[in-house]
C-alpha cells in the first residue's frame, strides 16, 4: 500500500524500430518518457527527433471528425438514462480502435456531410435575409404605390421614414402648423412610428419641413420594391416557404448521417491515440541511425518491458536501468493500494499527488475519512438507502472507471453512516425508534468531547507521520525538533487547561505546565535552526512557537463533526413531525405525508452526504495534510488518451 516503485531507464534502439516500439508501448501502457535535452558539447552528433510532418494532417482530421461528431450528436437517438447506464460505454483496446477506424470511409463521409452543412448554412442565411426584408417592408404594407416612386412627384414631395414614438405627437403638431404639409402614419412597431411626410414643393415649405425633420429625429427611408409593398411581402413569404422546404430536405440529409456517428467517434479516438505516439517521439534524441530514449517504468514491470523490447527489436537494443532516486523530482507517481483504500485515492489525486520521496497519504487518512463522514451524516436509514442504491449500481450498471470509483467511494461511506446511525439511534431521523448509545440532540457535552478527542487523535497522528518520515530518512533530530517538541507543547497545554478547569491535583497541573514550557522553549531554540544569524534563528523560533495558537482553531474545526450530525438529525426530525401531523388528516393527509417524507428525506440525505464529503475533505486537506504532506508529485503520464465516448483499456 504505497507509491509504486519506479526505475529509470536509458534505451538505445535503431530508428527503424521506433514506430513499432511506440505502438507496443502504448498497447501495454508501461512507461513514462522524459523529455531529453541535448548538451551543447553533444550537438554535433546528436539531434532532437522532430515531430513528424504527419501530425499536421492528423490534427486536421481530428478536428474535422470532432466537428462531425458535434454536428451529428444533435440528431442522435439517445437511450434513456437508465438504458444508457445499463449498457454503458463500449470498451476497446487501441488495436481494436485501429481496425474499426480503418474500415470507416472518413474522407467520403466527411466531404458529403460538409457539403450538406454548407448548403444548410447558405439556405439559413437566405431565409434570414428574406425575413429581415419582410420586417423592413411590413410597416409600409398599406402603401399602394412603390415607395421609391413616391419621391418622383413634381409638385408634391413625399418623404417616407420613421421617428421614435415618443417624438411622434410633437412632430405631428409642428408639421400641421406648416401650410401645405402633412404627416401620414402607417404603422407603430417596436416604439417606432413609420409614415410619410407630404408637402408642397416650394422653397419656403421645404426649408421648414427639413428643419422639423432634423429637430425631431425623423429618419428618411430608402426602400426599393419591384411592385407595391404588399405584393413584395407576399412574394417574399412564398420564397421563404420554398427555402424552408429546401432546408428540411437538407436537414433530413444531414440526419441520415447519424448512423455514421459511431464511425466518426472511433476514428477520432484512434487518431488521438496515434497523436500521443507521434508527440512522444519528440522526447527522444538520435544519432544517424539510433534513437536514445529515457524514461521511467514501474520496477515490477521491468521484465515485461524487457520481453517487449526483445520482441519488437529482435534483440537489436541496449538499455540500462536503476532504481529511481527519492531525490529525483521528475519521477512520475503511481499509487497502489488494496481494494478498499483505492476508493479514497481520488481524494489524494484531487489535492496533489505525493512526491516520490514522500509516502502515499491515502491509507493513512482513509480510516479517518470513513469515521468522520459517517459521524457527520449519522443516520442508519440514509446509510442503508444509499448503500443499497450504490451496490445495485455497481452490480447492474456498466459505469465508466471514474464514475465507478465515485459510486464505490460513496458505498463505503454509507457503511460508516449505518454504523454511526445505529450508535446515534437514528433511522430517517426518529421515523423508527432505535436504542441510542449516544443521542446527539441530548448528549451535547459528550458529542463535543468526542469531536475534540477525534480531532486530537487526527492531528497527533498527522504529526506522528511527519516524525516517521524524518526517522525513515535518518533525520532523527528533525523528528525531535519538528514533532517531539510540538507533542510536548500541545499535550502539555491540553493537560494544563483540563487540570485547571477540573481543579485536578497540583502535580498534574505542574506536569502540564512544565511540558508546555519545555516544548515551547525547544520550539523557539530549534524553529529557526536553518537560518544563518542568531537573530534570525531566534526570530523564526519565536514565530514558530506562536503557531501553537493555530492549534486552537484546528481543534475547534472538529466541532463540525457534532454540528453537521445535529443539523441533519434536526431536519429529519422536523420532517417527521410534519408528516405525523398530516397523517392525522385522513387519506389526503396520508398521501401528502408520504410525498413530503420521501421528497424531504431524500433531499436531507443528499445535503448530508454532500456536506460530509466537503467538510471531511477540508479536515483532511487543511488540518491533517498541513502537518506532514507536501505533495506536488507528477502523475504517471499514460500513453492511452482518455475518451468521452468509449472505455479504452490496455491489452
Amino acid at each position: 500500500m504505497a507509491i509504486v516503485k519506479m526505475s529509470k531507464f536509458h534505451l538505445f534502439i535503431l530508428s527503424k524500430d521506433n514506430n513499432e516500439l511506440l505502438k507496443a508501448l502504448q498497447r501495454q501502457n508501461l512507461v513514462n518518457f522524459n523529455d531529453l535535452e541535448i548538451k551543447e558539447e553533444d550537438q554535433d552528433f546528436l539531434k532532437k527527433v522532430p515531430i513528424p510532418q504527419e501530425l499536421v494532417g492528423l490534427d486536421e482530421t481530428i478536428t474535422n471528425s470532432k466537428w462531425a461528431i458535434d454536428l451529428l450528436e444533435k440528431y442522435e437517438v439517445k437511450p434513456s438514462m437508465m438504458e444508457s447506464l445499463k449498457e454503458g460505454q463500449k470498451t476497446y483496446t487501441v488495436s481494436e480502435l485501429k481496425e474499426e477506424a480503418r474500415e470507416f470511409p472518413f474522407r467520403e463521409k466527411f466531404s458529403e456531410l460538409k457539403a450538406l452543412d454548407d448548403r444548410k448554412n447558405k439556405v439559413l442565411q437566405e431565409i434570414e435575409n428574406m425575413k429581415t426584408r419582410v420586417n423592413e417592408l411590413s410597416p409600409w404594407s398599406d402603401v399602394e404605390l412603390r415607395i421609391d416612386e413616391l419621391k418622383k412627384f413634381k409638385d408634391v414631395k413625399i418623404i417616407p421614414g420613421n421617428i421614435p414614438e415618443k417624438f411622434l405627437e410633437d412632430f405631428r403638431k409642428d408639421i400641421s402648423e406648416i401650410e401645405f404639409a402633412d404627416l401620414k402614419v402607417y404603422d407603430l412597431k417596436d416604439k417606432m412610428a413609420y409614415g410619410i411626410v407630404i408637402y408642397y414643393n416650394e422653397d419656403k415649405t421645404e426649408e421648414e419641413v427639413t428643419e422639423l425633420i432634423r429637430l425631431h429625429a425623423f429618419s428618411q427611408t430608402d426602400i426599393k420594391t419591384k411592385g407595391n409593398v404588399r405584393d413584395e411581402i407576399s412574394k417574399l413569404k412564398e420564397e421563404i416557404k420554398v427555402k424552408e422546404d429546401e432546408l428540411n430536405e437538407v436537414e433530413n440529409g444531414v440526419k441520415a448521417f447519424a448512423k455514421d456517428l459511431e464511425g466518426f467517434r472511433v476514428l477520432h479516438d484512434y487518431l488521438r491515440q496515434k497523436r500521443i505516439r507521434l508527440i512522444a517521439e519528440n522526447n527522444f534524441v538520435s544519432t544517424e541511425k539510433v534513437n536514445i530514449i529515457e524514461g521511467y517504468v514501474p520496477t515490477e514491470s521491468i521484465s515485461e518491458l524487457e520481453e517487449l523490447l526483445k520482441n519488437v527489436t529482435n534483440g537489436d537494443y541496449y538499455w540500462t536501468y536503476e532504481e529511481a532516486s527519492v531525490e529525483d523530482k521528475n519521477v512520475p507517481i503511481k499509487l497502489k493500494n488494496n481494494k478498499v483504500v483505492q476508493n479514497f485515492e481520488m481524494m489524494t489525486e484531487m489535492y496533489s499527488m505525493p512526491q516520490y520521496g514522500e509516502i502515499d497519504p491515502t491509507p493513512l487518512f482513509a480510516p479517518f475519512y470513513f469515521i468522520f463522514s459517517g459521524i457527520m451524516i449519522g443516520d442508519a436509514g440514509y446509510g442503508l438507502l444509499v448503500f443499497i442504491m450504490t451496490r445495485l449500481a455497481l452490480k447492474f450498471l456498466k459505469l465508466n472507471e471514474a464514475t465507478k470509483r465515485m459510486v464505490s467511494f460513496i458505498s463505503y461511506i454509507s457503511v460508516s453512516t449505518m454504523i454511526w446511525g445505529l450508535i446515534f439511534g437514528s433511522f430517517f431521523g426518529d421515523a423508527v425508534k432505535l436504542p441510542a448509545l449516544i443521542n446527539p440532540s441530548e448528549d451535547y457535552y459528550l458529542m463535543i468531547g468526542m469531536s475534540l478527542l477525534l480531532g486530537g487523535i487526527h492531528l497527533f497522528f498527522a504529526l506522528g507521520i511527519k516524525a516517521y518520515m524524518n526517522i525513515r530518512d535518518k533525520k532523527f533530530l528533525d523528528a525531535i525538533y519538528d514533532v517531539g517538541f510540538w507533542y510536548m507543547a500541545v499535550i502539555g497545554a491540553i493537560v494544563f487547561i483540563i487540570a485547571m478547569a477540573l481543579k485536578l491535583s497540583p502535580t498534574v497541573t505542574n506536569i502540564g505546565k512544565w511540558s508546555l514550557i519545555l516544548g515551547l522553549i525547544g520550539i523557539v531554540l530549534t524553529g529557526g535552526r536553518t537560518e544563518d544569524s542568531v537573530g534570525a534563528k531566534l526570530g523564526w523560533g519565536l514565530y514558530s512557537a506562536y503557531g501553537i495558537t493555530s492549534y486552537i482553531g484546528d481543534f475547534v474545526s472538529y466541532l463540525r463533526l457534532m454540528a453537521l450530525a445535529l443539523a441533519g438529525a434536526f431536519i429529519a426530525i422536523a420532517v417527521n413531525m410534519i408528516v405525523r401531523m398530516l397523517f392525522s388528516g385522513g387519506i389526503i393527509g396520508i398521501i401528502a405525508g408520504i410525498i413530503i417524507f420521501v421528497i424531504f428525506q431524500l433531499f436531507n440525505a443528499f445535503l448530508s452526504y454532500l456536506s460530509a464529503y466537503v467538510h471531511t475533505a477540508r479536515l483532511t486537506y487543511v488540518e491533517m495534510f498541513n502537518k506532514f504532506y507536501e505533495g506536488g508529485g507528477r502523475p504517471f503520464k499514460e500513453m492511452i488518451a482518455k475518451s468521452e465516448y468509449f472505455n479504452i483499456r490496455e491489452e
